[in-house]
């Protein structure tokens, strides 16, 4: 009898230890990395209060924040090409020093064009390596253990999601806005000279690691170097999972931007909301990533879609007239929603590239839907909120059934070596 071909070690299911610790150096001082940029990314939480106290109003500020908003849409857009030209190891490198030089530049400039200006182009360049890294991630992960790693990188964000803002705070109350800013520089300085110094400048080339089910593209590559984000247009299936990220994107925004407005309008102190936003955290950080290897169990296009439609359900409790007990259950299923679905979500792009030539397009297709969702979703919901009151949260529950829908028509299953 035919012994039946055994499957690598390395390509075999495997936990989260098992996967951490066989990763390779570099994929682990990657995801270094990311948590600690994330830790010291402290612009966006800053900026309107650095701007306003340097005496521009309200509405001026805001102008200054949506272009730092409208550079990291284009930046993560940009960081797709880029990655796919150039190799995603000298994006981060020049795209980290870039944004260093970019956040350094916002402490010296005063008048509003020049602000304009510095904070579209640390908006860009800070969002310019997401594409990169985990382009690179995949490059030198093992297809099966992609999703584990995608939770560990999920991990380390969310970690520094947590730690940063107190850091932040403290900088800013012991020293002044200026330091908190050059501090943020500086880390994205450390982490182009360690991806410089520490992260090889080849990465394993997995050509035939990411074949997947009914993917007419797969079967007439693009020649190397001639992929481009148009080639996308080709993958229908493709195009129903961004919208459905685009769509999950404006329903999530609804959290820090609608939801404080709706636990003040009844009469709750600021506490809940603050108390809501730490449940999230805490539930991803300390559930995610153990969850990962059982949610994996079930089919990736079940995951995405059930995930994507808890969130939007979670999201709409928050308009039913009951008492408190109803945000902290609706910060519950919405977290639960993250939990199953944000991992796989991570990896997916990776997965569903035809050919390693466009897997920095595909990654950087959707980390741009979800930055446009996230920019958008905030104007949409505040003014429903403000002109129909509680329609905003029947938009999230739509939004998450229509994303349900075109999850399970869009998300192909992988085929894993």
């Amino acid at each position: 009898m035919t012994n039946p071909p055994q499957t690598p070690a390395a390509e075999a299911p495997a936990g989260v230890i098992r996967t951490l610790r066989e990763l390779p150096r570099s994929a682990v001082v990657l995801l270094f990395g990311i948590a600690l940029n994330r830790a010291g990314s402290f612009v966006a939480l800053f900026l309107i209060l650095y701007l306003t106290g340097l005496g521009y109003s309200p509405g001026q500020a805001g102008l200054i924040v949506t272009g730092f908003g409208v550079g990291s849409i284009v930046g993560t857009f940009a960081g797709g090409s880029a990655t796919g030209k150039y190799g995603p190891r000298i994006v981060i490198i020049w795209a980290m020093l870039s944004s260093s030089l970019a956040i350094a530049a916002l402490t010296l400039v005063t008048s509003l064009v020049p602000l304009l200006a510095v904070s579209f182009a640390a908006g860009a360049f800070g969002q310019m390596y997401r594409p990169a890294a985990m382009t690179m991630l995949a490059d030198l992960t093992p297809p099966r253990r992609l999703v584990t790693t995608s939770a560990a990188g999920r991990f380390g964000l969310n970690l520094g999601a947590a730690v940063g803002p107190l850091l932040g705070v403290w900088l800013a109350a012991a020293f002044s806005y200026q330091v908190v800013f050059l501090v943020n520089a500086s880390v994205d300085l450390l982490f182009a000279v360690v991806v410089l110094l520490v992260i090889p400048a080849a990465t394993p080339d997995r050509v035939s690691d990411h074949p997947t089910t009914g993917n007419r593209a797969a079967e007439a590559p693009a020649p190397k170097g001639t992929a481009r984000y148009k080639d996308l247009l080709g993958d229908r299936r493709y195009l129903l999972f961004l919208a459905g990220m685009f769509i999950t994107a404006v329903a999530e925004a609804q959290y820090h931007s609608t939801l404080p407005l709706e636990v003040q309008q009844r009469g709750y102190p600021t506490a809940l909301y603050g108390a809501l936003v730490a449940i999230n955290g805490a539930l991803v950080i300390l559930v995610e990533l153990p969850l990962t290897p059982f949610v994996q169990r079930f089919p990736m296009r079940t995951t995405v879609a059930t995930g994507c439609l808890l969130l939007g359900v979670g999201l709409s409790l928050f308009g039913l007239p009951f008492g408190p007990w109803i945000f902290v259950l609706g910060a519950v299923v919405w977290t639960l929603g993250e939990i199953i679905s944000a991992p796989s979500i991570g990896a997916y792009p990776a997965l569903a590239a035809p050919t390693p030539t466009i897997r920095s397009r595909y990654i950087g297709a959707l980390s741009t839907c979800q930055a446009a969702g996230w920019a958008i979703g905030p104007t949409i919901g505040t003014a429903l909120f403000e002109h129909v009151g509680g329609a905003v949260w029947v938009m999230c529950a739509a939004l998450g059934f229509l994303a349900y829908l075109g999850m399970r028509a869009g998300v192909r299953e992988p085929v894993l070596p």
